[in-house]
């Protein structure tokens, strides 16, 4: 598998063999003596505004951290190892959450955002290899998980100790992985008949393999850019209702052509004939990882499943990106629990493998578009065909938010299929075979209806976590944010008509808001006493600050990616990321909301950090957060953040709420007694210029931080 390969696995050997005999080790290319481990790294990739003072220019240390609204610390950063196994942390750090491993243990996991060689943009993006339990080996992206000491971990933004010390160990969320034939992958091999020695993303139907222009040299596969992330316990909203089982959901993200395949494969084309991008679900009881085709073949963002209300079916709303093709509408899926991919009951007598995904509504189901009547596209001041060639390929949710649009808008329309559902495993299909293609075309327009078409490139959702069947969704493109209700889902599920028959609903309700239109004036960020943007031809004399973004010029969100809705007593807040290539700094923002999913102030959120720019003082300086990781400057992104309140609280006596009575709906009952104001999180930051040095030495590709925080001084 190469020579890296080996060397890693020999690395891996001589930790665990020094840890147990407690002597020096010594390696060739790195010393465990000179390695940062796990929660060593004290300095803060994010900063307060930029690093005017010759003390903020320190490589190893924080730069500006006199955050007005928000106070942060390190948990851990890309490029640290385990100081017992060896096991580096990659990037870049996307999809994060954390939850009880037992009552004295909290578990954080996140992914890291890698494209292996494919987009790869740092000095050693093929990360390490992860070998499963059947040998086969995976670059690219990783699902990482740090375990620390739930006392440590709940008092730790309140002294000044290093992660370090409440580290108990880390390792990967799975150790096996099925693929989108079904079958648990095995080392690869090119017999087309051989179905588990094959990865989805570089695999026709016909399971003959598509090499890629520059084949990887360390590993059989990579999962390409696992990107937002979602963990869900089991029975979430009472017994029976929601998941059979605690699952993490993911997906690789984006298309893979675009000329990565070699001579003979040239161009996009072949990328739609592979089978595409699994989306996938780990049960993490049993490490085990499920490509899930029903959940789509396209590409996703992030996915995240709603509160039904009832216990018969899953609703899932799923983000991006339809496999780089325009236009598309918004989407949810909508899957039967306790039915096959054939749409026969699940008994003991399926596989494992089918009763999981069965039983948590992931075999039998259809993905719906966002639809909206056809009459009402004239309320909105739009047409649904544009440019009227009879096709529907026009980006006309752009259109309306960024020319029509107005703050508290409202419109309704229902969520509807196309003809297109997953056949099941004896029916594998290419991706662009799926419902990919179908949004646009007239044939598939609902009657009376007609999809709302906008640009694929939709990042976050964010879930009510009070149980409505409701979330906020970025618009990434034109930089929007929008709040979707299904009213009554439960009784939509049982009683909407199921004309074909097909055990599912032919269309769900919706209603929606436009909480933040695409349109300069929509949003000014509070930045209080801080938020300084770096220098530069926008900024000149360094006065401007992060109240508007200053690369565009513009008082709006730019390129909305992470989202998380948080509720407390006393108030619901987004936290919100831009993913913009701000050159001046990128934003992290909080945004107090209303019960009507509006803004509590108007046109107004409140800044909670800035991160990286290619005119970032401290990279030009050579600074990092990891010592000696600088590689070149460029642009940083914050991308999500998870409440850990639940986690964190104690009883009156002092006590922890146990693992038993955080089960279910116990994380967010807990979070609703403490004010909002209070209220812990973890977070993320992706940073490419901090991509050398240790974190190239051990193949993490790109680096960045995952850190605690806490926001006040607004609510």
């Amino acid at each position: 598998m190469g020579k890296k390969f080996f060397v890693i696995k020999s690395l891996m050997l001589c930790v665990a063999d020094a840890v147990a005999q407690r002597t020096p080790l010594g390696l060739s290319f790195l010393s465990m003596a000179k390695l940062v481990t796990i929660g060593q790294t004290t300095a803060l990739i994010p900063e307060a505004g930029s690093a005017v003072q010759p003390e903020w220019l320190n490589d190893g240390q924080s730069g500006n951290i006199n955050f007005p609204y928000s106070s942060y610390k390190a948990l851990a950063t890309v490029g640290e190892v385990d100081a017992d196994n060896g096991l580096g942390l990659t990037g870049y750090p996307d999809g994060q959450a954390a939850w009880l491993q037992d009552d004295d243990t909290v578990r954080v996991a996140y992914q890291s955002e890698s494209y292996a060689h494919i987009y790869g943009r740092t000095p050693a993006p093929e990360t390490y290899p992860q070998e499963m339990e059947t040998g086969v080996t995976f670059s690219g992206s990783k699902i990482h998980y740090i375990d620390y000491s739930r006392d440590a971990f709940a008092d730790f933004m309140g002294n000044d100790s290093a992660a370090s010390d409440m580290v108990e160990g880390s390792g990967f969320l799975f150790n096996r992985v099925f693929n989108l034939f079904g079958e648990e992958v095995t080392p690869k091999n090119t017999d087309p008949e051989d179905l588990a020695a094959k990865w989805g993303n570089q695999t026709l139907p016909s399971g003959d393999i598509v090499e890629f222009a520059s084949p990887l040299s360390e590993t059989d596969f990579y999962f390409h850019s696992f990107c937002g992330a979602w963990y869900e316990p089991a029975n979430r909203y009472g017994e029976g209702q929601g998941f059979s089982d605690d699952i993490w959901l993911m997906a690789e993200e984006w298309d893979i052509g675009w000329g990565n395949f070699a001579p003979g494969y040239a161009g996009e084309a072949v990328g739609n004939e592979t089978m595409g991008l699994a989306a996938m679900a780990v049960d993490v009881a049993n490490s085990v990882a499920y490509s899930v085709p029903a959940l789509g073949q396209t590409g996703y963002e992030k996915i995240a499943p709603l509160n039904t209300g009832e216990s018969d079916y899953v609703v899932m709303v799923t983000a991006g990106y339809n496999h780089g093709q325009d236009p598309a509408p918004l989407k949810i899926y909508v899957g039967r629990k306790g039915y096959d991919a054939e749409g026969n009951e699940i008994t003991k007598r399926h596989s494992e493998r089918d009763q999981f995904l069965g039983n948590n509504g992931m075999l039998w189901g259809q993905l719906y578009g966002q639809a909206l009547k056809n009459k009402h596209f004239d309320k909105l001041g739009i047409v649904a065909d544009e440019d009227g060639n009879g096709v529907f390929d026009d980006q006309v949710m752009n259109t309306y938010l960024t020319s029509q649009a107005k703050a508290g808008d409202s419109y309704k329309g229902r969520f509807y299929p196309t003809s297109f559902q997953w056949g099941g495993w004896d029916e594998p299909t290419a991706v662009g075979n799926t419902e990919m293609f179908l949004w646009e075309r007239p044939e598939q327009q609902p009657k009376n209806y007609t999809f709302f078409q906008g640009d694929k490139k939709t990042e976050h959702q964010a879930i009510d976590p009070s149980g409505k069947a409701r979330w906020f969704q970025n618009m990434t493109d034109e930089g929007a944010l929008l709040g979707f209700n299904l009213k009554n889902l439960a009784k939509q599920l049982k009683n909407n008509p199921d004309a074909d028959g097909n055990l599912l609903p032919d269309y769900i309700n919706y209603k929606s808001v436009v909480t933040i239109p695409a349109t300069d004036g929509s949003l000014r960020v509070d930045v209080g006493d801080e938020g300084l943007a770096h220098k530069g031809e926008a900024n000149p004399d360094g006065s401007l600050t992060h109240a508007i973004h200053v690369e565009k010029g513009v008082e709006k969100i730019v390129a909305n990616d992470g989202l998380h809705w948080a509720k407390g007593k006393g108030g619901n807040v987004l936290i919100l990321d831009e993913d913009s290539g701000n050159d001046y700094g990128e934003r992290k923002i909080a945004l107090p909301i209303k019960g009507n999913m509006e803004l509590r102030d108007e046109a107004t959120g409140y800044f909670l950090g800035a991160a990286g720019g290619t005119l970032s003082p401290r990279y030009l300086a050579g600074a990092t957060a990891l010592a000696g990781a600088i590689d070149k400057p460029g642009t940083n992104e914050y991308s999500g953040s998870w409440d850990v309140t639940g986690l964190v609280t104690r009883k009156d006596d002092g006590s922890f709420y146990s693992k038993e009575e955080l089960s279910g709906s116990g994380m967010q009952d807990v979070a609703d007694m403490v004010h909002i104001e209070d209220h812990t999180y973890v977070g993320v930051v992706q940073a490419r210029p901090e991509s050398g040095g240790q974190v190239e030495e051990i193949s993490g590709d790109a680096g960045g931080q995952v850190f605690m925080f806490e926001m006040n001084g607004f609510f």
